[in-house]
Parts: structure tokens; C-alpha cells; sequence
């Protein structure tokens, strides 16, 4: 290893213990419980503010089902949603980099928390566990979101949190979503770039329930659906249309992964006004 090598490593690292040491909350670390103030929670979604065009990570009560939004920035969507489609970047992006900073150093992600509300900001922190200490880091909900993904470890947020700003899962009155298990949204630049060989047409699949028709027939997190029975997919509202004339059953063409490989699919036949 060349000077220039080992000049950059030692900086890496000493980053990486300015992180642990200089970041670490000192507060005690609640242990999850009936007692904690803790509730989990799992990333629905995240999906795009048709307002100001703002990606929002949905986060969802496990047990109550009300839901948590919380306004991100592109770059972190772009993160979660990567991990959850299961896209895999050809080299590490920040928050990969960030996972194996901290597996090479032997510490473990233990949970992140979505802590409070402040001054119209998320506040979260990390909860790691090295050389047999538990500490707490400081972070944005996002990055602690993405990371969590990564390393596999639960999400939880304080109860407080939860009912002051959690709302209720609104009848969007989209059938679709119901009966056929999935969440669309429209496409943008930004979300192109990564889904759909970059494409800004269609309608990104943002979700997809398991064991739902969508699934059944093949559909995937990360598909971009451009053609509904040969006509091109604009907006959700023109799919539900499409899904309530076509009742036995819908012809779909989605452009999957990276490069955006074309393959047709037939969303298995269901009865959207519930009738048999």
C-alpha cells in the first residue's frame, strides 16, 4: 500500500471513530417494551408530494396501522427506496459505505429511533453497540432509515411521536390498491434515474402486498408499468379506470430493473366492485 493509500485509510478511520466517539448521545438508550414509549414501525412506502414534489418515507404502526409520514430529501429516497426495490448499485453509495464502515469496525446496529418533532423537524437516533457498550448517535430520519434497511435492524418510534402526528389510513378511493395489492405513483426524473432505464414515463410499483393478485401474477416492487391493455399508463387515476372496465383481468407491459427490460404480464382477473 502506497503512502497516498494509507494517508486516506488512516483518515477514514479516524473519521469513522470521530463518528462514534464525538456523535454519541450519552443519554440512557430505552430498551424496547411495554414500558420503553416505544412502538415499532415499518416502511410502507415512500412516495412523492404531488404539492411540492418532496419525497415522504411512509412509516406504518405495526400493530396500530396508523401511519407516519415524514418529508425527506431526494437523495435519501432514493436510498430507501433502492434497498426496498432490492436495487443493488455497482458500487457502495453512502449509506452501503456507512453499513460497511461499521461492520469492518466490529460494531452492530442495534435499532434506530425516531425520537421528536422539533421546530417542524424529525429528529432520530442511531443505537449501535460496540465493545460491549450500547450508545446512541444523532441522525436525520432518513439516513437512519436507510441504514436500518441495510443492516436488517427494527424501526421504532417514540409513542409521543406516533399520536401527535400519525394519521389514519385514508380511503384514497382506489380500488385497485385494495384488490389488487399494490401501490402506484407517477414517475419523475429523479425516481427514472435509478428505475425503469430511466425512462420518465409510466407508473412506478412502489408496493406490492404479499400473497395479493399483484404479486400472484408476477408483479414486483421497482416495476414500471408504461402500457394498460395497449394504452399508455399517464396517471394512477387512468389505471383505475382501466382495472374497473377490465374486471377479468388486465394486459400490462413494465419495464424492469436498471436497464429497463420490457416484460408483459396479465394481472389475474378480480371483480372490483366485490361481486362474484
Amino acid at each position: 500500500m502506497n503512502r497516498l493509500s494509507l494517508r486516506f485509510a488512516a483518515g477514514l478511520f479516524l473519521t469513522a471513530g470521530l463518528i462514534f466517539a464525538g456523535a454519541a448521545v450519552e443519554a440512557a438508550v430505552p430498551e424496547p417494551g411495554s414500558g420503553s414509549g416505544l412502538r415499532r414501525v415499518l416502511v410502507k412506502t415512500v412516495l412523492v408530494d404531488s404539492q411540492n414534489n418532496q419525497p415522504v418515507v411512509v412509516l406504518e404502526d405495526e400493530k396500530k396501522g396508523t401511519v407516519l409520514p415524514i418529508w425527506i430529501g431526494p437523495a435519501e429516497a432514493r436510498a430507501i427506496m433502492m434497498q426496498l426495490s432490492g436495487v443493488i448499485p455497482p458500487r457502495p453509495m453512502t449509506h452501503d459505505l456507512l453499513r460497511n464502515i461499521i461492520g469492518g469496525l466490529k460494531a452492530k446496529v442495534i435499532r434506530v429511533i425516531v425520537t421528536e418533532l422539533k421546530g417542524g423537524t424529525f429528529y432520530a437516533h442511531i443505537v449501535m453497540k460496540s465493545s460491549g457498550r450500547s450508545f446512541a448517535i444523532d441522525s436525520r430520519p432518513s439516513d437512519a432509515i436507510a441504514l436500518a434497511l441495510r443492516v436488517k435492524a427494527p424501526i421504532f418510534a417514540k409513542a409521543k411521536v406516533l399520536s401527535d402526528n400519525a394519521i389514519g389510513l385514508a380511503s384514497a378511493k382506489l380500488t385497485h390498491r385494495d384488490h389488487l395489492g399494490v401501490v402506484l405513483q407517477s414517475m419523475t426524473p429523479l425516481l427514472a434515474r435509478y428505475f425503469g432505464g430511466g425512462k420518465t414515463g409510466g407508473l412506478l410499483v412502489s408496493q406490492v402486498a404479499e400473497g395479493q393478485p399483484a404479486e400472484k401474477s408476477g408483479l414486483r416492487r421497482g416495476d414500471v408499468i408504461f402500457l394498460v391493455e395497449g394504452k399508455e399508463a399517464l396517471s394512477v387515476e387512468l389505471f383505475e379506470r382501466q382495472f374497473v372496465k377490465n374486471s377479468s383481468g388486465m394486459n400490462i407491459s413494465v419495464r424492469r430493473g436498471i436497464k429497463g427490460e420490457p416484460v408483459q404480464l396479465r394481472l389475474a382477473g378480480v371483480n372490483p366492485k366485490g361481486q362474484r
